[in-house]
């Protein structure tokens, strides 16, 4: 599990302490920061942040 990398992606999002890492398949990770789950594509580097009342993926913004 390509951890530095998922940490790496998901700074230049603005999140840190990621913890909880779990695989979904070759290229979608996820991780939990302060009770919040974000899945990352390290593949194409996006980040989404999953809404728990509607069970979906938000796609977020880089942060500049």
């Amino acid at each position: 599990m390509p951890k530095k990398l998922i940490r790496e992606i998901a700074a230049s999002y603005g999140y840190q302490r990621l913890r909880k890492y779990r695989q979904w398949d070759s290229v979608h990770f996820s991780a939990e920061v302060n009770g919040i789950v974000i899945v990352i594509n390290i593949k194409s580097g996006e980040l989404y942040e999953r809404n728990p009342f509607t069970k979906r993926l938000v796609k977020k913004q880089e942060e500049n």
